[in-house]
């Protein structure tokens, strides 16, 4: 146990969400149209990408009611509802993508199709009527969302969220500028958009935002989803860049640029200088103030900045008590003009003197932690985020890691932590949860390096901590009917993958993984916790091909099925393969698409067992496997088949007094053939018995008596059967 004097960032979930930093927006100064759009999507772009699943996750913050958190606010009824109720029926929750996914094509596409900024919930039944309409005024009102109404063409949006959704389609049109592969989204001044990668209408939508201006509602969910993607939507920070961009506005006299605060992270009781830049085309700035105050809605400190020489000017704030956030603005005039900037703030740190656990003393390098019941302190980095739940790890290896349940607060990874807690054996996992102080000590901190182990390897040392296994090949991909995992087995052992509500991959069956993560214990299992897509990588495979499954199509054609895709070239050499009693093999095919299949053409094969010897066959990676035999059967041509390979035939087709079944020279079939017609009501008009002889035999088939039109012909030897159609004429 330590005794260390930390200067850390404490926070509580208000407190992590607290808006624009200090210059996020630096660049923007003067700028209008296209060049301010530009500028914009330099800011916004690359943000860090999570799967479509995980808004249901985020949307437990970003939409949450202010007075019920296990509720979401529905965007377009304004109703209050379970945030876990997700379905296709009435009002439960849909995840409404606010610029239509039809509408430039982006279904499933990332990382347009899982951007939570264009996401809302919405009541499953209303998601379905407004469906992929532009937006637009008018309409008849929906019975269900009453303040909404619709036309064939448009959806209008109750008054309390117009400004939300004109802001949201804004972002999508400037984050989304064609580069990276990804689309370019369009916002235009007309509707029936669909199906190119536009929306509009562009002056209904500038209405909007005129008209509903960003609340704390829609300022919260900016700050929560700028947590996880770490990106902002610029039009709530600033809903007047939009008029600059798709308007007539033009860029003020004055300008703000520069912005930024020293210390960039005080701690408590710290004086903050904030500098800038400000100037004016019209000449020189005659009075300038910073507005600043302990919440966003009330900048209620007015001081004078100083002019440092030229555009530069500066102002200290006095020292704030420890987890403060301060919000600040600069209020400037020219004499003509008075100009106010954009709101920013930064946080203020607490000092936290206190007696830290280590993470690794809590494990105790036993099955049960000895801190179990009690309450501690400890640190480490995060290593993950799934919302509820989180892991800290402490330093690389084993008995570093923790799992944390902390419902509510949403650190990102490389977060740097102190927390306190409850330690708890839960189901047989150590985890730290009922957290009642958290504090921030830094970002973007590197993470402790992957333990290396097999997938057959799973056990207590790893608990919780960032592992990684190779070239280990998916045994099992049916995640979605086994809880979300899938399974796989480097030969030491099978291992779980969970495909989590943050990120899922669709893994092969078959393929081979290098797979990093969180190694977690839940359910009795071991399973790996994905984050993001760097944690699935293609392995590099290691182990040969083996025989799956050998199979007699008929006299002739041989399936062969291997564990994994074949080298044509080895797949096809004739060399590589053998049959027992003296069966030739003539040709080996690999499938044109199924690379893991071989058909080998043979000499005529009769009834009885055989044995396929296979070798020197490679996979795709070079992997040659070593000698190996398959046993197969082959049972002569039935009825069918032989129908199939026009060995027994009837004509003329059609038909009308009468038609011939010829039946070649046979040995298996038995010694009668049952011969019926029936019509395509099923009932049969005909039915006779005939003796096969062993050198063939011909039956003339009198249909005289049978009407115009389609019949169905079955022979059967046994309980063997074909059918063929007979037309009668």
């Amino acid at each position: 146990m330590k005794n260390l004097t930390l200067l850390l960032f404490a926070t509580i979930t208000s407190a992590m969400l607290i808006g624009q930093p200090t210059g996020y927006y630096n660049g923007t100064e003067g700028l209008n149209g296209d060049d301010l759009k530009t500028a914009l999507n330099g800011i916004i772009d690359d943000h860090v990408q999570f799967s479509y699943f995980a808004s249901k996750t985020i949307f437990k913050q970003s939409d949450v009611d202010p007075e019920n958190p296990d509720n979401v606010i529905q965007v377009y009824t304004g109703f209050s509802h379970p945030n876990n109720d997700f379905g296709n029926s009435g009002l439960q929750l849909n995840r409404e993508h606010v610029w239509a996914k039809s509408h430039g094509n982006f279904a499933d596409v990332m990382p347009m199709y899982g951007d939570v900024h264009n996401l809302k919930p919405a009541a499953a039944s209303v998601n379905q009527d407004r469906s992929n309409k532009d937006f637009g005024n008018g309409g008849v009102q929906h019975d269900v969302a009453t303040g909404c109404y619709y036309t064939d063409s448009t959806w209008e949006a109750r008054d309390e969220v117009k400004g939300d959704i004109a802001r949201i389609i804004f972002y999508m049109d400037t984050r989304y500028e064609g580069n990276n592969g990804e689309s370019n989204l369009t916002v235009v001044d007309y509707v029936n958009t669909y199906p190119l990668p536009e929306h509009g209408k562009l002056s209904t939508l500038l209405e909007w935002n005129e008209m509903d201006p960003p609340d704390d509602f829609e300022r919260n969910r900016n700050n929560v989803i700028f947590s996880w993607q770490k990106n902002r939507n610029p039009f709530i920070d600033n809903p007047e860049y939009a008029n600059l961009i798709w308007g007539d506005a033009q860029a003020s006299a004055i300008s703000f640029a520069d912005f930024e605060n020293s210390p960039v992270n005080p701690i408590e009781n710290d004086v903050v200088t904030i500098d800038a830049s400000v100037a004016s085309t019209l000449g020189a700035i005659t009075d300038i103030k910073l507005h600043w105050g302990l919440s966003y809605d009330n900048l209620e400190n007015i001081m004078d900045m100083a002019n440092m020489g030229g555009d530069a000017y500066s102002v200290d704030v006095p020292g704030q008590n420890g987890a403060e956030t301060v919000y600040y603005q600069i209020v400037a005039s020219d004499g003509t003009n008075t100009v106010s900037s954009i709101i920013y703030n930064y946080y203020v740190a607490p000092i936290f003197n206190g007696e830290l656990v280590s993470v690794y003393d809590i494990q105790g390098q036993t099955d049960v932690s000895p801190y179990d019941g009690e309450i501690v302190n400890t640190s480490g980095v995060v290593t993950a985020n799934f919302g509820d739940n989180y892991f800290i790890q402490d330093g690389t290896g084993n008995w570093n890691g923790i799992f944390v349940y902390d419902p509510g607060r949403n650190p990102s990874i490389g977060d740097s932590i102190v927390i306190t807690g409850l330690i708890e054996e839960y189901y047989n996992k150590t985890e730290i949860k009922e957290i009642s102080d958290y504090y921030f000590i830094s970002a973007n901190n590197d993470l402790p390096e992957p333990v290396i182990i097999n997938t057959g390897d799973g056990s207590e040392p790893y608990e919780s901590v960032l592992i990684k296994v190779s070239n280990a090949v998916c045994t099992e991909d049916d995640y979605v009917s086994n809880y979300y995992m899938w399974t796989v087995n480097d030969g030491s052992g099978e291992m779980k993958v969970h495909n989590t509500s943050i990120f899922v991959y669709d893994p092969v069956k078959n393929d081979a993984y290098d797979i990093t993560g969180p190694l977690n214990y839940d359910f009795d299992e071991w399973k790996i916790e994905l984050r993001f897509e760097s944690d699935v990588m293609p392995g590099t495979d290691l182990i040969p091909p083996s025989l799956s499954e050998v199979l007699a199509i008929n006299d002739t054609i041989v399936k062969v099925t291997f564990s994994e895709k074949l080298d044509e070239e080895s797949a096809e050499t004739l060399a590589n393969y053998s049959i027992s009693n003296d069966i030739n093999v003539i040709e080996a095919k690999r499938h044109s698409i199924q690379y893991a299949i071989v058909y080998l053409t043979v000499s005529k094969l009769v009834t009885g067992d055989y044995t396929l010897t296979v070798d020197n066959i490679k996979d795709l990676a070079g992997n040659v496997m070593e000698m190996e035999d398959a046993d197969f059967s082959f049972v002569g041509a039935g009825i069918n088949d032989l129908f199939g390979n026009a060995n027994i035939s009837i004509y003329p087709n059609p038909a009308s007094a009468y038609f011939t079944l010829d039946i070649p020279a046979l040995n298996n079939l038995d010694s009668d053939l049952g011969l019926t017609i029936s019509n395509l009501a099923g009932q049969i008009v005909f039915s006779n018995q005939y003796s096969v002889q062993n050198s063939g035999s011909k039956f003339k088939v009198n249909t005289s008596m049978l009407e115009k039109g389609m019949y169905i012909i079955k022979i059967n030897s046994g309980s063997d059967y074909g059918v063929k159609k007979l037309l009668i004429k």
